[in-house]
C-alpha cells in the first residue's frame, strides 16, 4: 500500500474546492480517463467540460508534443507514481500556452488506487524570458566569437570569466586549455614577454596594472606560447566599477595581434641592412635622377664616396662606349615598362672601363606617378672571363661534371663507326637510379643533387679511359664500353658498377643507400645505329627494374615483345574514354559509431572490350606515365559530381563522394576550372565534392600549391590527405593548407592488431587528427579487431571490405536505401 495514501472522500472535497481554484485542475479514474476538469481548466480552453471528458481533452496537445505527453502519462500511470511534463495546451483563442502539468496518484481510504489528480499551471511568459535571456546570451557569444581582436574579461583578482576564440588563437591554446589557465595563470602555459624581450610578471601586464591603479592601461606585450612561436600584442584594458564604487569589480581586456606589423617593421629594417651590405652596387635617384643615396658596394665598384655621389646624376659613370641611341632605347623602354636590364660599358674613378649587368626600375608612387628610380649593378668581369667555361657546359652536365646528351650521341657514333672499321663490339648501358624520386621527394633536391655527384664519380671509376660515361638527365647515365669481345665483358661492367653502388654515401652525416637498374644493348646483336641501340637499352633497363632492380639485363626479343605489349595496352586506354570503357566503383565510408554511411570513395575500373577487365595498379601508372591520366581525371571528376548529385536528386540523404587526384593532373591542368566545370555541370554543392591528395603533391610547389589550394576551398569542396603517413614531408603543411580530414593508410591498418608499431602509428595519427581539428578515416577495415581498436581510439569513420567492398553504382544505390552497414566481413569483388 503506498505511503500517505489520499481520502477519496477528503478528494471529493477537494473537488468543490478546486472549482474555482487559479490552476488548471483535471482528474482521472482507473481507466485513466478523465472525469473531471475544473471550471479555470474549461475557461482556458473554451470547450464545454462534455469535450473535455476521457480522451476530449487531449484533442488540445500540439501535434509535436502529443506523443511525448501521453507516453509519459501512461507510463506514470502503469507504476501508480507522480509524475511532471511539460506540454503546449490550446487555449480558448487557439494560441498554443506552454504547461507544467503535475500529477499525483489517489487512494481510496483502503489504500485501493482510483486514478490521478493533476494541477497545470501556465509558464509560457517564464519561458519566453529564459529564451530571451539564452538569445541574449547566444548573441553576445556571436559577438565575441565573431571579434577579429581577442577579448577576456578578469574578476577582481585576476581570474579568467570569459574569453572568445581569438583570444584562444593568439594564445595559442584550445578551448579546453584556456579554462586551466583560467584556474592557473602560473600553469606555464603562456609566458608574457616585455617590450625588450625579457620576461614579464604577470602583476606587470596591463590587465592587472589596471586593476591595481584602476585606470586603464595600454601598450604592447610579447606572449610566448607553448610550442615556442613569439606573438607581439597591443593590449588594451579597462577597469570595470560597480555603482557608486571606487574598487573595480574586474577589467575587460582587448588584444590585437600585431606580429606581422612588427615583421614589417624587421622586414624595413632588413631591406636597409641588405641594401647596405648587397654585395651589387644600388643607387636610388629621385624623378629628375638625381642620386639620393648609394651603398658600399657601389663604392667599391666605381670608386666614388657616397658624399661624391650623392646629388650627381649617374652620368657620373659614362664610358663614353654607347651612342645617344643606346641611352634613348634604354629611357624609353623603362618609361614604357617600368624597367631596363641589360650589359653597359661604365667608368671607374679612376677612368678604367668594366663591364656591367645593370637593371634600372622605375617607382611609382600611390597616383601612379614616377618618383624614383633603382639602379642595381655589377661588374661582370669574371663572368665574361668564365664563357670559356659555359662552351664546356654546352656538351658536359653542370650537375656532374659528365659529357650531356648532345656529346655522348657524337661519342656513339664514333664508336659505332670504328666499330664497324674494326669488326669490333661495343655495348650500351642504360643507367636508372632505383628510387631517386623517394630520395629527392623526402631529403630535398640539395641532397639528391650532392648522391647523384657521388655517383657520377663512382661510375667514372669502373671504366676505361677509352669509355665514356654521361648523365642524360634526372637519374638516368648511360655508358659506351668500346673494344667488347664478349658480352660477359659488359656484364662485369655492369656487376662493377652495382657493387661499387652497394657501399652507402655519407651526405650530409647521413648514409645514403642506393643502386642501379641497369639495362644492356650490344652492337652489332641489337642494333646498328645509335637510335635503335639507346631504344633497346632502354628497353632493357626497364626490364630490369621489373626484375627487382639493383640488377641488369640484357636486351633480347622477349624485351621486345613486352614492350609492344605495353604499347597495345597504352593505345587501348586512349581509346577506352571514347569508348566508354571507364566505370566508377563507390566504397561507403561508414561513421564507427552509428554504423551509418557518410561518404563515399569514387574508384576507377577499366573494362576494355579487347583486354577485359584491367586492373588499375597495371593501367593507372601507365596513364600517369603518357599524359593520359588528365583527361581520364577530368572524366572521373565529372561522373562522380554527376552520379552524386543523381543519388540526391532520388531522395537519399547527401553524402560527399571522394575523388583521387593524381599530381600529374594537378600540375598540368587548370584545376580550378576542372573542379569548377564539374560543379557546375552535374548542379552538385561544393560542399559534397571531396579531392584526396597525396603528401607528396603538396610539398611540390610550396606556394604554388598553397594557392591553388585556397582556389579550390573557395569553390566549397572538401580536401582530405590521401594514404596519410606513408610520405616523407614536415607535418608543418598540416597548419598551411585548408585539409579537412586525414586517411591512415591500409598498410598501417591492416597489422595493427598485430604490428605494435602500426598500432602506436595509427593511434598517433589518430590523436594528430584530433589536435588539429581534422576529421580521421581509416582505409583498408577488414577485421571487427581492427574497428573495435579504431573505434576504442576515437577515429570516428573507416572505410573496407569489413563493411563492403567497392560496388558500382547501382549496387551502392541499394546500400544507400539501407543507410547503415553491417561491421562483418564482406566478400570482396
Amino acid at each position: 500500500m503506498p505511503s500517505n495514501p489520499e481520502s477519496i472522500d477528503s478528494l471529493d472535497f477537494s473537488t468543490a474546492l478546486f472549482e474555482r481554484f487559479p490552476t488548471l485542475i483535471w482528474r482521472s479514474g482507473i481507466d485513466a480517463k478523465c472525469s473531471y476538469f475544473n471550471r479555470t481548466w474549461l475557461d482556458f480552453t473554451g470547450r464545454a467540460l462534455e469535450d473535455e471528458l476521457g480522451d476530449g481533452w487531449t484533442i488540445g496537445i500540439h501535434p509535436e508534443d502529443f506523443d511525448r505527453c501521453i507516453g509519459t502519462y501512461l507510463e506514470h500511470f502503469a507504476v501508480q507514481t507522480p509524475f511532471e511534463m511539460e506540454y503546449r495546451l490550446r487555449r480558448h483563442d487557439g494560441a498554443y500556452r506552454w504547461i507544467i502539468d503535475t500529477g499525483r496518484p489517489v487512494f481510496d481510504t483502503n489504500g485501493e488506487f482510483t486514478g490521478y489528480i493533476g494541477s497545470c499551471l501556465d509558464i509560457t511568459d517564464r519561458r519566453d524570458t529564459e529564451a530571451e535571456l539564452r538569445e541574449r546570451e547566444q548573441s553576445m557569444r556571436t559577438l565575441l566569437a565573431s571579434m577579429g581582436e581577442g577579448v577576456i574579461l578578469r574578476d577582481a583578482q585576476g581570474r579568467v570569466l570569459l574569453h572568445n576564440a581569438s583570444a584562444e588563437e593568439i594564445f595559442g591554446l584550445s578551448a579546453a586549455e584556456m579554462r586551466i589557465w583560467e584556474l592557473n595563470q602560473d600553469s606555464g602555459l603562456v609566458r608574457y614577454l616585455n617590450e625588450d624581450g625579457g620576461q614579464a610578471e604577470f602583476s606587470q601586464i596591463p590587465s592587472m596594472r589596471a586593476l591595481a591603479s584602476g585606470q586603464a592601461q595600454a601598450g604592447p606585450l610579447g606572449v610566448e606560447r607553448r610550442d615556442g612561436s613569439l606573438r607581439w600584442v597591443w593590449v588594451n584594458s579597462v577597469p570595470l566599477y560597480e555603482d557608486d564604487s571606487d574598487t573595480p569589480r574586474g577589467v575587460i581586456t582587448t588584444i590585437a595581434d600585431i606580429t606581422a606589423r612588427r615583421e614589417s617593421e624587421e622586414q624595413l629594417r632588413l631591406a636597409w641592412t641588405v641594401f647596405r651590405n648587397s654585395v651589387e652596387a644600388i643607387i636610388v635617384t629621385d624623378a629628375n635622377q638625381r642620386i639620393l643615396s648609394v651603398n658600399k658596394a657601389f663604392s667599391e665598384v666605381t670608386g666614388y664616396s657616397a658624399e661624391e655621389a650623392i646629388g650627381q646624376t649617374p652620368r657620373l659613370l659614362k664610358s663614353g662606349h654607347h651612342d645617344p641611341a643606346f641611352y634613348e632605347a634604354m629611357w624609353a623602354e623603362i618609361e614604357e615598362h617600368g624597367f631596363w636590364q641589360g650589359e653597359i660599358n661604365d667608368r671607374r674613378k679612376n677612368g678604367t672601363l668594366y663591364p656591367s649587368a645593370l637593371s634600372i626600375s622605375a617607382v611609382r608612387d600611390n597616383a601612379g606617378r614616377i618618383s624614383h628610380y633603382v639602379a642595381v649593378f655589377s661588374d661582370i668581369t669574371e663572368r665574361k672571363a668564365s664563357e670559356a667555361r659555359i662552351a664546356f657546359l654546352a656538351q658536359h652536365d653542370a650537375l656532374t661534371g659528365l659529357p650531356n646528351r648532345a656529346l655522348l650521341h657524337d661519342r656513339l657514333e664514333q664508336a659505332l663507326a670504328n666499330a664497324v672499321r674494326r669488326r669490333k663490339r661495343i655495348a650500351l648501358l642504360f643507367l636508372d637510379l632505383d628510387r631517386f624520386k623517394t630520395i629527392n621527394d623526402s631529403l630535398g633536391h640539395m641532397m639528391g643533387d650532392q648522391l647523384l655527384q657521388g655517383v657520377a664519380l663512382r661510375l667514372s671509376a669502373c671504366i676505361r679511359e677509352t669509355d665514356t660515361v654521361s648523365r642524360q638527365g634526372g637519374d638516368e647515365f648511360l655508358i659506351v664500353l668500346t673494344d667488347v669481345e664478349v658480352p660477359a665483358d659488359a656484364a662485369r661492367v655492369a656487376e662493377k658498377i652495382l657493387d661499387r653502388l652497394r657501399e652507402p654515401f655519407e651526405i650530409d652525416t647521413q648514409q645514403l643507400g642506393t643502386s642501379f637498374s641497369i639495362g644492356i644493348a650490344l652492337y652489332p646483336e641489337d642494333g646498328k645505329d645509335v637510335e635503335s641501340l639507346m631504344k633497346n637499352a632502354d628497353t632493357a633497363m626497364y626490364h630490369a627494374k621489373e626484375s627487382g632492380r639493383n640488377t641488369y639485363r640484357f636486351f633480347d626479343e622477349v624485351m621486345n615483345v613486352n614492350a609492344l605489349e605495353r604499347l597495345h595496352l597504352e593505345n587501348a586506354l586512349r581509346r577506352a574514354l571514347e569508348n566508354n570503357e571507364f566505370q566508377l566503383y563507390y566504397q561507403p565510408q561508414v561513421d564507427l559509431a552509428t554504423g551509418r554511411i557518410i561518404g563515399m570513395e569514387a574508384l576507377l575500373r577499366w573494362f576494355s572490350g579487347a583486354l577485359g577487365g584491367v586492373p588499375p595498379a597495371r593501367f593507372i601508372p601507365l596513364a600517369e606515365e603518357c599524359g593520359l591520366i588528365v583527361p581520364i581525371g577530368r572524366w572521373v571528376l565529372q561522373e562522380a559530381c554527376r552520379q552524386a548529385r543523381r543519388w540526391q536528386d532520388a531522395g537519399f540523404p547527401p553524402v560527399p563522394v571522394a575523388v583521387n587526384l593524381s599530381a600529374l593532373q594537378f600540375r598540368r591542368e587548370d584545376i580550378i576550372a576542372t573542379v569548377r566545370d564539374a560543379l557546375e555541370a552535374s548542379g552538385l554543392d561544393g560542399q559534397w565534392l571531396e579531392l584526396e591528395l597525396t603528401e607528396s603533391l603538396l610539398m611540390q610547389s610550396g606556394n604554388a600549391v598553397e594557392d591553388t589550394l585556397a582556389r579550390l576551398k573557395s569553390l566549397g569542396v572538401r580536401m582530405s590527405i590521401d594514404d596519410f603517413g606513408t610520405g616523407y614531408s614536415s607535418l608543418a603543411y598540416l597548419k598551411r593548407f585548408p585539409v579537412d580530414r586525414l586517411k591512415i593508410d591500409q598498410s598501417f591498418v591492416r597489422d595493427l592488431n598485430e604490428d605494435p608499431d602500426d598500432a602506436v602509428l595509427v593511434r598517433t595519427i589518430i590523436q594528430l587528427g584530433r589536435n588539429l581539428r581534422l576529421e580521421v578515416i581509416a582505409e583498408g577495415t577488414e577485421t571487427p579487431e581492427q574497428m573495435e581498436f579504431l573505434r576504442l581510439e576515437g577515429c570516428t569513420a573507416a572505410q573496407g571490405y569489413l563493411f563492403s567492398p567497392p560496388l558500382p553504382a547501382d549496387a551502392v544505390t541499394g546500400l544507400l536505401h539501407i543507410g547503415t552497414l553491417p561491421a562483418a566481413p564482406l566478400t570482396p569483388e
